[in-house]
């Protein structure tokens, strides 16, 4: 008996190490590296971000309902944060120092920078064929670069390049 014991026992621990090792990880919204940079100066003070991280969500818009890709830019890693949210408003609403840009909302790109723990604020709208360069465009992917300039009218100028994965989806 001892032998069959030990002989299932054998061939049962590396079968739990592949089934654990292929198992989806869950509980953390993984950011993809992103590179470029945000600024933008206002009567409030003046906003340089580095960009270091790039998240990808889709839900529900919150004028239309509409379904909608978000990237959400930022220096810092929201990931906890991120996947911690049960909104999609929730998700632009916890990035202090970064940017969201929503597509698939209307003809053009919907974006909002933020800094300095929110107290500095821009939003705006931008031509796609104009401000975006995409190597990827898919449900689940987008991949690019992007470069807003409303510096000129008081806004916020982009240079951003980005890869991103879906990291959440919102029903509501």
């Amino acid at each position: 008996m001892r032998k069959t014991s030990q002989s299932c026992l054998t061939r049962t621990i590396p079968l739990l190490a592949i089934i654990i090792t292929a198992a989806p990880s869950v509980g953390t919204a993984t950011a993809e590296p992103a590179s470029g940079t945000i600024n933008y100066k206002s009567k409030a003070g003046t906003l340089a971000i580095t960009v270091a991280n790039v998240y990808l969500v889709k839900g529900p818009d919150a004028v239309s309902g509409k379904t909608i890709r978000e990237l959400i830019f930022t220096s810092a890693d929201i990931g906890a944060k991120l996947q911690a949210c049960a909104t999609m408003s929730c998700a632009s609403g916890i990035v202090t120092e970064g940017m969201t840009v929503d597509f698939d909302a209307g003809p053009r790109l919907n974006y909002w920078v933020v800094g300095n723990g929110q107290k500095i604020q821009y939003s705006g709208t931008a031509k796609p064929d104009e401000t975006l360069k995409t190597s990827a465009d898919a449900a689940d992917r987008l991949a690019g670069a992007l470069a807003i300039d409303d510096s000129t009218v008081g806004g916020a100028k982009v240079n951003v390049t980005f890869d991103a994965k879906m990291v959440k989806q919102f029903s509501k």
